[in-house]
C-alpha cells in the first residue's frame, strides 16, 4: 500500500478541555453548574434527583480504587425573609457581579428560579457574562502550592 492510496483530509484534533481557551473553560464550567442548579430546583419540588461524583482512593495494597459517591452541591438560590426566592450565580466560589455591583436576582417562585437559570445559561452561552466571570475568578484567593 502506498501513500497515493490513502484519502487525505484537512482535519484538526479537538483541543482537550484542560487546554481550552480560559473563557471557553469558564463558560463550560458555569453551564455545567447551571445544570446542577436545575437538578436542585427539581429536588426542591420533590422530584428524586441523584447527584454523584467519582472519587479515587488508594487501597492498602497501593492500588487505586474508583468509586461513585453522592454529593451535595451548594445552592445558588434561597428564600428571603418575605418568602421569595433569590438567585445568586457563583463562579470560582465567588458571587458573579452581573450589573451595577449587584449579584442577586429576585425570582419570587421556584418557577421563577428556573426561568432565571435559563436566562443566565443563555447569557453565558452568548458571552454576555465573560467579563463578570473573569472578575469573579480574579477575586478568588490564590492557591498555595504544596511543598514537595
Amino acid at each position: 500500500m502506498s501513500l497515493s492510496n490513502l484519502k487525505l483530509v484537512t482535519a484538526h484534533r479537538p483541543v482537550p478541555a484542560f487546554r481550552a481557551n480560559p473563557t471557553d473553560k469558564a463558560r463550560a464550567a458555569v453551564l455545567a453548574n447551571i445544570e446542577v442548579q436545575r437538578a436542585l430546583v427539581m429536588a426542591e419540588r420533590g422530584e428524586a434527583v441523584a447527584l454523584t461524583k467519582t472519587v479515587k482512593k488508594q487501597a492498602e495494597d497501593g492500588s487505586t480504587i474508583t468509586t461513585t459517591v453522592s454529593r451535595k452541591p451548594r445552592k445558588w438560590f434561597w428564600k428571603n425573609p418575605q418568602g421569595q426566592f433569590v438567585v445568586e450565580m457563583l463562579f470560582a466560589n465567588q458571587p458573579v457581579i452581573i450589573a451595577n455591583g449587584k449579584s442577586a436576582i429576585e425570582a419570587v417562585t421556584l418557577d421563577g428560579v428556573d426561568t432565571v437559570l435559563n436566562t443566565l445559561a443563555e447569557a453565558v452561552a452568548n458571552g454576555e457574562l465573560d467579563k463578570a466571570l473573569a472578575d469573579a475568578k480574579a477575586k478568588r484567593k490564590p492557591t498555595k502550592k504544596k511543598a514537595a
